[in-house]
């Protein structure tokens, strides 16, 4: 019946109006704000992250929704709205997708729900979220407030994936990673790595990479899986990530950090006890640093989810990219110089780069959907929602041109447009050789070092013989 209503509140159309989807914003951020303590409970409860990650994943959702809520104009849509009709080109027109159906994360769910159904609402969805029935205390509560804060007709939660009757009408958004679906699929099964250079600054990128992989349990799909260090680097590498692990895992007076009730699994740390492919350099409970030895392990190719930062020595930037990366990250962290991170991330495949930093927000929600464009302000741009719907009413210079040569009566434009159709490309302005690049330069290297090799042994050859001459004489 939820679904029905739903399909039925898409062919009306109302979610494009724009007055109906501010007001909706309204009454869903002030349901939040009434609730926020119980959903800070309900995270706690699941999660046993600490209050600043909390109070860091709540923040983050508002603002995300605060965001989305801003993006809507009445004047500009009402303008866009009337071009048409005011004799002007609307090439920019856009319409809702029409439904949107959403598969959240349960690392950072509220957050993960919250950007989705956000950006979703704002560019004008019928919207259903899928909360399958769990132990966990957030979706539970999120059954009990959604509800009540959004359109009944037009915003629907289930327990249970639909048919592909309905699914094939709807845009998916699936934060779990690919499961057959198409959409904006997130890669959260895909790995994320960091290199360390030997040019970059070692402490500031162990202080970073720690704090990123030991943040709210290790489970966010950024956390990096494994650290490529240069050989040369490693020593200070593994000191300094110890001394910054020491200190992320204490509490601020120095007691041991809030953990998980639920019962703990087996994980990465009890399998590498037994593997003689790796050694744990330093462990508490829970979490460790490990280094990897042996370069087929498969630990190099696994996912991790845990507080486990694993460390493999590399001899140079080729070796780290050489490594194992035939695959698509999903994301890389490059420490080093910024020509060496250059060419590291230019020659690494992953969805996103992130140079000498890594970006603590990222951490918490989904990963970003696979081949789709970066945006800064939000985990999900609000035209990946919406489907373009040009309206044109003045033609195109393409479309006068093809019209003139099409009619026959006009052979002086017809001519013109031919004989610039067959004209010379412009030129490149560029002399032939004047760029140097990267070979190049290894050729010109090698040329120089034989140069001056044959000039020093000729002229050792020439002195000697000078000398030798001499005395004889």
């Amino acid at each position: 019946m939820e679904l029905a209503r739903i399909l039925a509140a898409n062919i009306d159309g109302r979610t494009q109006n724009t007055r109906y989807r501010q007001a909706q914003f309204h009454r869903l951020q002030a349901v939040l704000v009434e609730h926020i303590a119980e959903i800070q409970d309900a995270i706690r409860a699941d999660s046993g992250h600490t209050q600043q990650e909390i109070r860091a994943e709540v923040v983050l959702a508002l603002q995300e929704l605060r965001t989305h809520y801003t993006s809507l104009s009445l004047k500009k849509d009402l303008e866009v709205e009337y071009r048409i009709a005011n004799g002007k080109d609307n090439a920019e027109n856009v319409q809702g997708a029409g439904i949107v159906y959403i598969v959240p994360s349960t690392h950072t769910l509220f957050f993960s729900v919250i950007s989705a159904l956000t950006a979703a609402l704002a560019a004008g969805n019928c919207i259903v979220l899928e909360l399958p029935q769990t132990t966990m205390a957030l979706p539970a509560f999120l059954r009990q407030i959604l509800p009540d804060a959004l359109d009944h007709d037009t915003f629907a939660i289930t327990s249970q994936r639909p048919d592909k009757s309905f699914l094939d009408k709807a845009l998916m958004v699936v934060q779990t990673g690919a499961d057959g679906s198409h959409g904006l699929i997130s890669p959260a099964t895909s790995r994320s790595v960091a290199i360390v250079d030997r040019t970059g600054k070692v402490s500031e990128a162990a202080q970073a990479l720690v704090a990123a992989r030991f943040a709210l349990g290790g489970r966010s799909p950024y956390c990096p899986d494994v650290v490529l260090v240069n050989e040369f680097a490693m020593k200070p590498f593994i000191e300094a990530v110890i001394q910054h692990a020491s200190k992320y895992l204490a509490g601020e007076n120095g007691e041991a950090r809030q953990v998980s009730t639920s019962p703990r699994r087996p994980g990465v740390l009890d399998s590498i006890h037994k593997d003689r492919t790796a050694r744990v350099l330093v462990s508490g409970s829970n979490w460790g640093v490990v280094e990897v030895q042996d370069r087929n392990s498969p630990l190099l190719k696994k996912k991790i989810d845990e507080k486990v930062l694993l460390v493999h020595p590399v001899t140079s930037l080729d070796d780290a990219i050489d490594v194992n990366f035939n695959e698509n990250l999903a994301a890389v962290y490059a420490f080093a110089a910024p020509a060496s991170a250059k060419y590291l991330t230019q020659f690494i495949d992953a969805d996103i780069s992130w140079v000498n930093h890594v970006p603590s927000h990222m951490l918490i929600g989904p990963a970003l959907p696979r081949n789709t464009p970066y945006s800064p302000q939000t985990r999900y741009a609000t035209s990946q929602f919406q489907k373009p719907r040009p309206q044109l009413i003045n033609p195109s210079a393409t479309a006068y041109a093809t019209h003139t040569i099409l009619e026959s009566e006009n052979t002086v434009r017809s001519d013109a447009l031919w004989r610039e159709a067959l004209a010379p490309l412009p030129s490149t302005k560029q002399r032939p050789g004047f760029k140097i690049g990267f070979f190049e330069q290894g050729i010109i290297t090698g040329v120089s070092l034989t140069l001056i090799s044959l000039v020093a042994t000729v002229s050792t050859l020439g002195y000697y013989t000078w000398a030798y001459v001499r005395m004889r004489g």
